[in-house]
């Protein structure tokens, strides 16, 4: 003969039985939430991964690759976090280790995005020049450091023979204080690098460097100013005020 359980009593243990969480009160509320605000984050990477996927349509397969792969592990630990909480009463241990494992994943993808050390770096400034021409590259690298020159900077360069390449650049990391996108080259054009790269959330100065006379689709592209060739150090001036800083890859010093 089966005991009598009150209903109300029931009513309690079937409650605890859907939400094992809610047994140890504050402590696994706490928890939950954290791991709540865990899975948001992972959701946020997992939609920035495959933004950049859409934009590298005829990316390389090693580029898809290594965004695939940092996105299978997103989901992974987010699966993980998910399936966790379900028996966290049980194993509040194994939660907490949970917690932290993914919090020091997230910690190591967002390490681009600081600085690297607490160094003064108000004098530094990055530029990268797309252009299709080797000559007008090392020309308009020349100016632009005589132009840096005459107002104290620290100019670093990093180049690019066409917009794709431009677009592979930020994709690994890097950042600049301000991009010389020539109009017109093969592969890809300015105009589409520019309308990329503002996809992407590239906050950057973009200035367009052309001959053309009509710069109405370049500034649509997400343009912040225009130049007409040929350059000089004077025209280049004017565009090298210091922003805030950002992390810089793979560019060399003048």
């Amino acid at each position: 003969m089966k005991p009598f359980i009150p209903s109300s009593m029931a009513d309690e243990s079937d409650q605890e039985m859907q939400n094992p969480s809610s047994i140890d009160g504050e402590d696994n509320t706490q928890i939950d939430q954290e791991i709540q605000n865990l899975v948001t984050r992972l959701d946020e990477h997992d939609a920035q991964l495959e933004k950049k996927k859409e934009v590298l349509e005829n990316a390389m397969w090693s580029d898809i690759e290594a965004l695939n792969k940092d996105q299978n592990e997103a989901r992974k630990l987010r699966q993980g976090l998910l399936h966790g909480s379900g028996d966290i009463t049980s194993s509040l241990e194994s939660a907490s280790q949970n917690i932290a494992n993914v919090k020091r994943w997230l910690m190591d993808r967002n390490a681009l995005e600081s600085d690297d050390d607490d160094q003064d770096q108000s004098n530094n400034f990055s530029v990268l020049i797309v252009d299709d021409d080797r000559i007008v590259r090392e020309t308009n690298r020349r100016f632009t450091g005589l132009a840096g020159t005459q107002k104290q900077l620290r100019m670093e360069f990093q180049e690019a023979k066409n917009g794709k390449e431009a677009v592979y650049l930020h994709l690994a990391g890097a950042s600049f204080d301000l991009i010389l996108m020539d109009f017109q080259m093969p592969i890809m054009n300015g105009i589409q690098a520019t309308q990329l790269l503002r996809q992407m959330g590239v906050k950057s100065r973009i200035v367009g460097v052309t001959s053309e006379s009509d710069h109405q689709a370049f500034f649509d592209a997400g343009l912040n100013n225009c130049i007409q060739k040929p350059l000089n150090p004077a025209k280049i001036a004017e565009f090298l005020t210091v922003s805030k800083k950002r992390k810089r890859i793979g560019s060399s010093q003048a």
